[in-house]
């Protein structure tokens, strides 16, 4: 979903001067600015450049899923490795590969595309044979392929499994859909809407972070309904105790007031992960309407993962960090412990560096020092 929210601020900024950032008013919070390290994945070829990293290290070898981009229509998944903790990374496969599709609404046949957004992998060594997830938002879109050309009813957060990250991966599994959506002859396994009354008024689920913790698969997800003609976006998290075949929900993390306190008018793009044993929730304020409408990335830790819990004073929700982008817009962030070099990585757009506008960074910032 995040890649083109921004298709058509990109083609207004291309061609013209970096815009001046505007930095978030009145923030109390700790902030990051520093020079972040640009990261060629050697052998990768997507013409308008990758996004949406997701991290995952299993001995010291580090994989990174992400997305790679063919504006306007294609969004495929890709795979890259490093042997040197985030330093260099090389593309190993595509994983999705988006393709020209047809669906039928309203008894009418309407050509478009199948796109593989915003992946997240994860590691569940007790899951002997499907060791290896990946989750992702799956969703047509017909032409022109602008903003409003996303049929957002017609996707769901897709599942594979593999032995190993380079597989072979398992055929797509439609794993989630939200309310009456999909509709037929799309059927995902579960409909998150049953779980719980707290998620019955979601429409859609994107952005899936992932984190595997005591034989544990936790999932955040973005999850938007409409509210009197308004957008409204939540962060919720849900948990699955037999490696993904059943599921949970757990909580509502972030609210649409916790992004205020950033200039968003919601929390998009979250990211689950772990630093020397502490638990942690990455996530971006965001403000569609607003110039640098990916403003950045914020770090809360958990109290008690398994109640949902996250770290709260008397004045509300506690920030551990706040590290801003450095380019137009940014703040899709992942994390691993064992990224030493790279630190937490950053997907940020760059209008000014057309074609390639889409682009993942090494900030070289830890979680907790």
């Amino acid at each position: 979903m995040r890649i083109f929210i921004v298709i058509l601020l990109i083609v207004s900024l291309c061609g013209c001067q970096t815009p001046t950032q505007e930095q978030p008013a009145d923030q109390p919070h700790e902030q990051h600015q520093r020079a972040y390290e640009k990261i060629t994945i050697i052998g990768e070829s997507a013409a308008n450049g990758v996004y949406d990293p997701s991290l995952e290290y299993d001995n010291g070898t580090g994989w990174m899923a992400y997305s790679a981009v063919e504006a306007p229509k294609y969004v495929h998944t890709h795979l890259a490795q490093s042997a040197d903790h985030g330093k260099t990374w090389t593309h190993v496969s595509v994983i999705n590969r988006a393709v020209d599709g047809t669906i039928v609404m309203d008894n009418t046949e309407i050509q478009g595309v199948w796109r593989h957004e915003v992946p997240t992998l994860v590691y569940d060594p007790e899951d002997t044979g499907r060791e290896w997830k990946l989750f992702w938002h799956k969703y047509f879109t017909k032409p022109p392929y602008n903003e409003e050309d996303r049929l957002f009813q017609y996707g769901w957060i897709a599942y594979k499994y593999a032995p190993q990250p380079e597989g072979p991966w398992s055929e797509e599994i439609p794993l989630f859909g939200a309310g009456l959506f999909p509709p037929e002859p799309y059927d995902p396994l579960i409909k998150l809407s049953n779980l719980h009354r707290d998620l019955r008024e979601y429409i859609v689920y994107s952005e899936p972070g992932s984190l595997c913790r005591d034989g544990v698969l936790y999932m955040s997800l973005n999850g938007h309904y409409i509210k009197e003609g308004e957008n409204i976006g939540r962060i919720v998290l849900i948990a699955s105790y037999d490696h993904g075949d059943t599921w949970e929900y757990i909580s509502t993390l972030l609210t649409p007031e916790d992004a205020q306190h950033f200039n968003g008018i919601y929390f998009t793009g979250s990211s689950l992960v772990e630093d020397h044993g502490r638990l942690f929730l990455l996530a971006c304020p965001e403000n569609p309407a607003d110039r640098m409408h990916h403003r950045g990335t914020c770090i809360f830790e958990f109290e008690d993962i398994k109640k949902g819990k996250l770290k709260r004073d008397k004045n509300g929700l506690l920030v551990l960090k706040y590290i801003q982008p450095t380019r137009t817009s940014g703040g899709q962030s992942d994390y691993d412990e064992q990224n030493t070099y790279g630190g937490i990585v950053m997907a940020q757009i760059d209008a000014a560096a057309y074609p390639e506008v889409f682009q993942i960074f090494n900030t070289k910032e830890n979680i907790s020092s």
